[in-house]
């Protein structure tokens, strides 16, 4: 599940000096090693890790548990509770799967299937740096199978067969990833809405990013399945058009944009969207939510007629995930290099004593210019490094650079993410 990793430096990790906390790489949990973190969200921490079993059994799954500073609020710990409650239902080809559930010094954690492929977040970023586009059947066969996963959600009964009435609240390009078969899985049920929820929203607040929100949620009404599809469509509407939809430079030009802002075929910002492709995402942003699909299953079969008239083999979907994954490991290596290449350049010279003497000589001149060499070469150096940043930070890759890159002889330490978003 690429939500992002990064190398941890050995202080970080248990090394000299730092205090040995049960969530470092090459820890025990359980019956699993924690190998690397995956990254961290609003609530929770995420690690890649695998566990052993006799005659050489190892399996690499997803451990997530709520990050140490929310360990001891109540309404957070309860959140994570209901999502392990809800996961430990769901069962579907489109959803990522939970293995299981348990606590590790009083701090509760989930075990998550390990998903190998990129988010849409991540395609989207390589598709806009790279100038290319998705392939509208492409998007509507992710769409497609995203709604399977929410026609099953929230459809889900008890065992008395009374609905749980199932509301992700949080469908966006970052919780739903692409396979390297082909597959579209749908995840991170960390703000659902459940008939049996322990946790309750408190007045004024709204769960979701405000992107991605329904009408209804920003206008604080009662919700259903209903939010989902208008969130789906966004997300739809994103991967036609590669352009934010609504999202502004505040929360609340976002939220206006939302509420007032005129919606734009996907169509009038990409040539060879299907009418019927622009027509089945403008349902979907019905800010009317009786006008809107009603059913998750309703716009999956819109969309699937979608897909099948146009022909989409799942060799063209496979093909499509690794030729951006070899983008962004092209990215990763360029990056690098980029700053290995302007420290081999920019070595930096020994500081000169300065004399005491009245007027400087050709030689004190010369020194001085040295003494200010380093902060010119490590500028440039810095300049690099950013560039190289922006560059990675585009494909949704983080390099981070070190405190001291203007003082450091060697490259400072790439942290790569393979996230999300």
């Amino acid at each position: 599940m690429n939500l992002g990793w990064k190398t941890v430096r050995g202080d970080e990790a248990g090394g000299a000096g730092s205090v040995v906390d049960p969530f470092v790489a090459d820890a025990q949990l359980g019956g699993y090693r924690l190998l690397e973190p995956l990254g961290a969200g609003g609530m929770a921490e995420v690690w890649r890790a695998k566990s052993f079993g006799p005659g050489g059994f190892e399996r690499e799954v997803v451990i997530k548990r709520i990050q140490s500073a929310y360990a001891s609020d109540p309404e957070f710990v309860s959140l994570f509770l209901d999502e392990a409650r809800i996961s430990g239902l769901l069962h579907h080809p489109n959803v990522v799967e939970v293995h299981g559930f348990g606590e590790h010094q009083g701090t509760p954690y989930l075990v998550m299937e390990y998903v190998e492929g990129p988010s849409v977040s991540r395609v989207l970023r390589a598709l806009h740096s790279t100038q290319r586009r998705m392939p509208p059947a492409i998007a509507a066969y992710v769409a497609r199978e995203v709604c399977r996963a929410l026609a099953y959600v929230h459809d889900l009964t008890d065992d008395s067969g009374r609905p749980l009435a199932i509301v992700h609240r949080d469908v966006t390009p970052a919780n739903i990833l692409l396979t390297r078969s082909g597959g579209v899985k749908l995840l991170d049920f960390g703000v659902a809405k459940f008939r049996c929820s322990e946790s309750l929203t408190r007045a004024g607040t709204v769960r979701g990013k405000p992107a991605y929100l329904a009408p209804e949620q920003i206008e604080e009404k009662s919700l259903d399945r209903r939010v989902d599809l208008f969130a789906l469509g966004v997300v739809l509407h994103e991967m036609l058009s590669l352009e934010h939809l609504f999202a502004g430079d505040s929360d609340l030009v976002t939220v206006r944009k939302v509420l007032e802002m005129e919606i734009p075929r996907p169509s009038s910002r990409c040539a060879g969207v299907p009418d019927a492709l622009d027509a089945i995402v403008m349902k979907a942003l019905e800010r009317d939510r009786r006008l809107r699909y009603q059913t998750a299953g309703e716009m999956a079969r819109d969309l699937d007629e979608i897909v099948v008239a146009s022909g989409l083999r799942i060799e063209e979907i496979t093909a499509f995930v690794a030729a951006l994954e070899a983008d962004m490991r092209e990215m990763q290596l360029r990056a690098a290099s980029l700053i290995r290449a302007e420290s081999e350049r920019s070595p930096m010279p020994a500081r000169a004593a300065r004399s005491g003497s009245a007027a400087p000589t050709v030689r004190e001149r010369g020194r001085a210019r040295e003494r200010r060499a380093p902060r010119r070469s490590g500028a440039a150096l810095a300049g690099v490094a950013l560039v190289a940043a922006a560059l990675a930070a585009a494909f949704g890759l983080h390099v981070n650079v070190t405190k001291n890159v203007a003082r450091a002889a060697t490259p400072p330490a790439i942290e790569c993410s393979r996230s999300p978003g």
